[in-house]
C-alpha cells in the first residue's frame, strides 16, 4: 500500500478531479487515496475496507481460500472502486488499472463521499477509520486477557449477531430503551399515552394528562404503580425496555453484562458493520449519485485532454449501468437514470402543484416552468431528506420502468419464472417484458423488511433475566437450522436464557438445554399495546 502521492501521474489526476469537484460546488470531507496491489486489495476486502483488522482465525482461512481462487484464475483481483467514508474518507486505487480507469474511480469517490456527508442517514464520521484502528488494538488486547480458546468462541457468538444490526430502525436504541436521564419518563409516558410519535414540548406530569383527558376511564392507583415499576427498573438496571427493540446487536453492545475485554470485541464488530444498514437503505440514490458526478467530472478532464480513451470510458460507463430486471435491479443503472429524470423535472418545473393539477394533458406534455430555485439545490435536498423508498415511491412511473427495461426479461428466464402471458407486456425473440404497472409496488415491499426477517427484542428480563425475542410475522420464515446456534450465541452474550417467539412456538436456549415450546401465538400490534402500557409483552401460561 502506498500513497498516491508516490505516483506523479495519477497526484495530478486527482489535483484536476478535486479542482472540478470544487469548481461544481461539492460538498466534501478529506479524501485521502492509497495504491495497493491485486492481492492487498483482496485482503482489505477482508478487513471490512479498514487497513487493519484483529487477529482472527476465520479471515486468514477465507484469505487462504481467496489467494488460492485469484491464483488459480477462478477469482479476479480487477477490484475499481473501494472507499470507506468518513472524515477524512480513504480510497483505494488498483494499480493495474489505466489512468483513466483511476481518474473515474476518484471522480466515483467524490460522489460517494458527499453522499455520505449529506445524506439523512449521516454515514460520515469524524475520524472513523482512526477510530476502528483504536478498536483493533484494544480487541488484540483482549484476545491475550481472554487467552484463544474463549476469545474466538466469544468472537463467533458475536458475529453471528452481525446481521442483526439495524441503528436506523423505527425501532432503534433511542426510540426503544428508556434510559437513567431526567425527565425521560413522563416525556415517553406521554407519548405512548397518545399513542403519537410526538415528543412533549415540556415535562408534564403523565397522571395529570390523563385526568384531563375526556371521555377515557382512568385508574390513578394502576398508572402510579406502572409508573413507580419503571422507576424501579431504571433505578436498578439504569435502562428498561419501551418499545421492541430491532437493533438487537446494539442493545446487547450496550446493555449485556460484559468484560471490557468482550465489550472491545462487540463494539469492534458492531462499528466496522454499522454501514450495512446505510447501504442496503440508499444504495439506489448513492450509487446513481455517484454516477452522475463521475460522468460530469470525466467529461471536464476530457475537454482539458487530462485523461485519454473516451470510447472506451464510454463503453465501460455503459456496461456498469446496463439494465436488469426489477428483481435483480443495477443501482448504477437505476440511480443515475433516476437522478437524470429527477433533474429534468426539476428543470422543467413539474415537481410543482401547478403542474400536477393541469388537467390539460397536451399542456402538461409540453409543460417548461423552471422554478426560481436551482435544480441542483433541489436535487440536494432530496439527498438530506430522504431514502431510496421515498426516492421511488415519489419519481419511479411505470413509463419509466418501461423506459428504463425494468420490466424485461430474459425469454428462457420467464420460462423459468413460468411468467403467463397474461403478466406480458411486450416480447420479441430474445425478451420478454412484463406489465410495468405492478412493478413499482413490488420493488417497495422489498423495503418493508430488506429481505430479512423482522427480529426484535421485547423483553430483558423474562424469566429471571432472560432476553425474548420477537419474530414478526411478515411471511418470511426462519431457517430452523440457524435458530439453535444463534439463540445459543447470543445466550453467551447475553450470559443468561434467551427465547424466541416465533408465531406458536417459543424457542429457547438456557442452561446449556436447547428446547421448543408450543404457546398461544399474540401479534405484533398487542406485543406494542402491552409494552406501552408498562405490561409483561408475553406470559408463558
Amino acid at each position: 500500500m502506498r500513497s498516491i502521492s508516490t505516483d506523479k501521474e495519477l497526484a495530478y489526476l486527482y489535483e484536476r478531479v478535486l479542482y472540478f469537484a470544487k469548481q461544481f460546488n461539492r460538498t466534501l470531507p478529506e479524501m485521502r487515496f492509497f495504491i495497493l496491489e491485486g492481492m492487498e486489495f483482496a485482503s482489505l476486502l477482508e478487513k471490512k475496507v479498514y487497513p487493519t483488522s484483529p487477529l482472527n482465525i476465520w479471515e486468514g482461512k477465507r484469505m487462504v481460500t481467496k489467494k488460492y481462487r485469484i491464483q488459480s484464475g477462478q477469482e479476479s483481483t480487477l477490484y475499481y472502486e473501494v472507499v470507506q467514508t468518513g472524515n477524512p474518507s480513504y480510497a483505494y486505487l488498483n494499480h493495474s488499472n489505466s489512468a483513466m480507469t483511476q481518474a473515474s474511480v476518484m471522480a466515483h469517490v467524490v460522489g460517494h463521499c458527499e453522499f455520505s456527508e449529506l445524506n439523512v442517514l449521516h454515514d460520515s464520521n469524524l475520524d472513523r477509520t482512526e477510530y476502528v484502528m483504536h478498536l483493533v488494538r484494544k480487541v488484540d488486547l483482549s484476545r491475550n486477557q481472554m487467552g484463544d480458546k474463549y476469545y474466538l468462541n466469544y468472537w463467533n457468538a458475536c458475529e453471528s449477531a452481525v446481521p442483526l444490526i439495524a441503528p436506523s430502525s423505527q425501532f432503534n436504541l433511542a426510540n426503544s430503551v428508556d434510559t437513567d436521564t431526567a425527565m425521560s419518563i413522563d416525556y415517553e409516558e406521554k407519548s405512548a399515552d397518545k399513542n403519537r410519535g410526538k415528543a412533549s414540548l415540556m415535562p408534564v406530569s403523565s397522571t395529570l394528562s390523563k385526568l384531563i383527558q375526556s371521555g377515557q376511564k382512568f385508574d390513578a392507583f394502576a398508572d402510579e404503580l406502572s409508573k413507580k415499576k419503571r422507576q424501579e427498573t431504571l433505578s436498578r438496571k439504569g435502562y428498561s425496555l419501551k418499545a421492541p427493540c430491532q437493533d438487537i446487536m446494539g442493545f446487547l453492545r450496550n446493555y449485556a453484562p460484559t468484560s471490557r475485554a468482550e465489550r472491545a470485541i462487540l463494539d469492534y464488530l458492531y462499528v466496522t458493520h454499522l454501514t450495512h444498514d446505510f447501504v442496503i437503505k440508499t444504495q439506489i440514490m448513492n450509487e446513481g449519485w455517484a454516477m452522475y458526478w463521475e460522468k460530469k467530472i470525466m467529461t471536464e478532464l476530457f475537454k482539458e485532454k487530462a485523461v485519454k480513451g473516451i470510447i472506451e470510458y464510454s463503453k465501460v460507463f455503459s456496461g456498469v449501468c446496463y439494465p436488469r430486471p426489477y428483481f435483480a435491479r443495477n443501482p448504477y443503472h437505476l440511480g443515475y437514470n433516476l437522478w437524470k429524470h429527477v433533474e429534468g423535472l426539476y428543470r422543467d418545473g413539474k415537481v410543482s402543484l401547478d403542474y400536477f393539477e393541469e388537467t390539460d394533458l397536451e399542456k402538461k406534455k409540453n409543460w417548461k416552468k423552471p422554478a426560481d430555485s436551482d435544480v441542483l439545490s433541489q436535487m440536494e435536498h432530496l439527498i438530506t431528506t430522504v431514502t431510496d423508498y421515498e426516492f421511488l415511491r415519489r419519481f419511479l412511473t411505470s413509463d419509466l420502468v418501461h423506459e428504463l427495461h425494468l420490466n424485461r426479461i430474459d425469454r428462457r428466464q420467464a420460462e423459468y419464472l413460468r411468467i403467463t402471458k397474461e403478466d406480458i407486456y411486450d416480447m420479441n425473440q430474445n425478451w420478454v417484458w412484463l406489465n410495468p404497472d405492478p412493478i413499482k409496488e413490488e420493488m417497495l415491499k422489498f423495503y418493508t423488511s430488506f429481505g430479512r426477517p423482522r427480529i426484535y427484542i421485547i423483553d430483558n428480563d423474562f424469566h429471571d433475566g432472560g432476553l425474548l425475542l420477537f419474530h414478526r410475522d411478515d411471511k418470511k420464515l426462519l431457517r430452523k437450522d440457524w435458530i439453535k446456534p444463534t439463540l445459543r450465541n447470543l445466550n453467551i452474550i447475553w450470559k443468561s436464557g434467551v427465547f424466541l417467539l416465533s408465531k406458536s412456538t417459543l424457542y429457547s436456549y438456557y442452561a446449556s438445554k436447547y428446547n421448543e415450546t408450543i404457546v398461544t401465538p399474540v401479534t405484533f400490534e398487542t406485543v406494542m399495546e402491552r409494552m406501552m402500557k408498562n405490561q409483561k409483552p408475553f406470559v408463558l401460561e
